[in-house]
């Protein structure tokens, strides 16, 4: 069977290859729905809420 796709590394859900190829680049390691949360985050607090946003999602799905 081929590798159709992979775990987003924010979410840790599994998506197909299509959800991470955006913004004219391939192969990254977030999904496009949280891109699009991460960014939503940065344009409030920054930097640092862009940081809090992926550490509290990621903290979800790695104690499951």
């Amino acid at each position: 069977m081929i590798n159709t796709g992979k775990a987003c590394s924010i979410c840790g859900k599994w998506h197909r290859l299509e959800e991470y190829t955006y913004g004219n680049r391939e192969n990254r390691s977030y999904c496009k729905t949280c891109n699009k949360e991460e960014k939503k985050a940065y344009g409030k607090g920054g930097a640092q809420a862009a940081r809090e946003y992926r550490e509290n999602e990621r903290s979800k799905w790695k104690r499951a």
